[in-house]
């Protein structure tokens, strides 16, 4: 027996790395329509795009990690939201398998939206072309969702990535429609910030999200941080002190005391003040520190 309208979805497609202003306008589209066809809404994203399977070269840091892009989506309303990783099973898979197991039977289907260059299963035979066949067949709505630009340029991940790598996180956030955020946990750490005078929390950020190097003033909120307080927040890999291998995210907030230890944080980046440096010696890194917080002091 074929699922009742109201228990099928429309199903769409993608990374969704960042879930940008493009993003959310074409999800506010994905809503309006499912309304109109009596669907519900299923997101179906893959954490890293498949194409850094198949050329692992291409690989760059993601804007937004799993967790984190499905609380934002579910934030945007979205009934279901489905994570995937890519790898071997379906890289495999042939298109016929994966639209007949997965986009009818598993997701249930009533309707399909995807990029005009969306392509699936094995040898990337899944395209515009077989889509309009099957779904006709099925009595699936498809379509296709249109390109979103700001100005002349499209709104795309890419663009946000590069322009995060030049400093110019104001204009990421512009792009994104709401200020970059990592997000993590606090964790223990060999506590060089307070050795200097200045106590950090060290946030756990996954080592495939992107967090660019250099000093920032943020807005950190969570744990028992009531309302977010204005921060300084290294990126980097402190030359200075021990000059390690591992990125670190720490985290100074002026005028508090406390610890947020185990807690989850939010770390949004509003400016950044400079790079990260190597200092001639600790007391002029300790200086260059009481200027970072003077700055963003409240």
């Amino acid at each position: 027996m074929s699922p009742r309208p109201s228990d099928r979805y429309l199903v769409t497609i993608g990374t969704f790395d960042g879930v940008h202003r493009g993003h959310r306008q074409l999800l506010s589209w994905v809503k309006e329509l499912a309304k109109r066809r009596g669907l519900k809404t299923r997101v179906v994203f893959f954490v890293a795009p498949p194409r850094f399977y198949f050329k692992p070269e291409l690989k760059v840091p993601l804007l937004t990690g799993g967790a984190e892009r499905r609380r934002l989506l579910k934030e945007l309303g979205i009934d279901r939201v489905e994570v995937l990783r890519f790898g071997p099973r379906w890289a495999e898979m042939s298109h016929t398998a994966f639209f007949e197991s997965y986009i009818v039977h598993r997701w249930r289907a009533g309707g399909l939206l995807v990029g005009r260059d969306f392509a699936f299963g094995r040898g990337r035979l899944g395209d515009l072309a077989f889509l309009k066949a099957a779904c006709a067949a099925r009595k699936m709505t498809l379509g296709v969702l249109p390109l979103v630009r700001m100005g002349r340029r499209k709104v795309s991940s890419t663009r946000i990535r590069a322009l995060l790598a030049a400093g110019d996180v104001a204009k990421a956030g512009r792009l994104l429609g709401r200020p970059f955020t990592l997000r993590g946990r606090v964790v223990h750490g060999s506590h060089l910030g307070r050795k200097l005078g200045f106590p950090t929390a060290n946030v756990h950020v996954p080592a495939e999200v992107m967090a660019p190097p250099g000093v920032y003033e943020v807005l950190v909120s969570g744990g028992p941080l009531k309302e977010p307080r204005r921060a300084v927040c290294n990126v980097g890999v402190r030359p200075t002190v021990d000059g390690t291998r591992h990125r670190h995210v720490e985290v100074h907030v002026p005028n508090w005391k406390g610890h947020l230890y185990g807690r989850v944080v939010s770390v949004s980046f509003v400016r950044r003040l400079r790079g990260e440096r190597k200092f001639a010696s600790v007391d002029a890194l300790q200086r260059q520190i009481a200027r970072d917080v003077s700055r963003v002091a409240d």
